[in-house]
């Protein structure tokens, strides 16, 4: 009989190891290599946000939208009524300022009819509270506009005005008096002296008209003036030479 074989007798020789030899050309490039830093692990990604989710972006720079307030209320039929009455009560009385803020508050009730004779008027109040355009080319004209500056007690404006009548009317002895006027009110005792004598002088009878005309009242006590009011007087209690 054959023997079987063992597996040691099947087995094929191991091959020797060969070691191999370190080439000192290669050992000494491996040794002057720089080695490189271990790369930082990548931090993981946040996942996109899912399809049709919203994204808020907050704006810091962004102002607060301010809340618009609502409309005041219309006024009732009996107040707005009430309100025109009030305010044509006020138009007549030619205080305008009120009447018109009235007319205003009218124009917005439910009565068409009201609303739309408040909305004229308040034109016409608007109109009347305007400064109307003047227009002066002659003396007469600055004169006329000075007087009445000086009755609404605009003082420097109706001396401006006297002046320039003067430029164009210099020997008008009534726009010296007015102009001496003015400076009477406005304090001046010397101005009010000059311009009285000048008026005078080109006129005699404004000494009397000036005797009795107030608004030389607060410079009676300048002595020139009081001298150049009453020259008589102070005539007969000169001492004689």
């Amino acid at each position: 009989m054959k023997k079987q074989a063992t597996k040691s007798q099947h087995r094929k020789p191991a091959r020797p190891v060969v070691k191999k030899r370190p080439n000192p050309a290669a050992r000494k490039a491996h040794s002057g290599r720089k080695t490189e830093p271990a790369k930082a692990k990548a931090k993981p990604q946040p996942s996109p946000a899912k399809a049709g989710a919203a994204r808020v972006v907050s704006n810091p720079a962004a102002k607060p939208v301010a809340k618009t307030a609502p409309p005041p209320p219309r006024p009732a039929p009996d107040k707005q009524q009430q309100y025109y009455e009030e305010a044509v009560r006020l138009f007549h009385a030619r205080k305008f300022d009120r009447a018109d803020a009235l007319f205003q508050k009218a124009t917005e009730g439910p009565n068409r009819a009201v609303a739309h004779h408040a909305q004229v008027h308040s034109q016409i109040c608007q109109q009347r509270l305007r400064p109307p355009e003047v227009t002066l080319k002659t003396a007469d004209d600055h004169y006329n506009y000075a007087v009445t500056l000086m009755n609404a007690r605009r003082l420097h404006e109706a001396a401006e005005h006297l002046q320039k009548a003067l430029h164009l009317a210099p020997r008008a002895d009534h726009l010296h008096y007015a102009l001496a006027a003015t400076e009477a009110l406005l304090g001046n005792s010397q101005g009010a002296y000059e311009r009285l004598k000048k008026a005078i002088d080109l006129q005699p009878r404004n000494r009397i008209l000036a005797r009795g005309d107030a608004d030389f009242a607060g410079v009676l006590e300048y002595p020139p003036l009081a001298s150049l009011l009453h020259r008589d007087r102070f005539a007969a209690t000169a001492p004689k030479p």
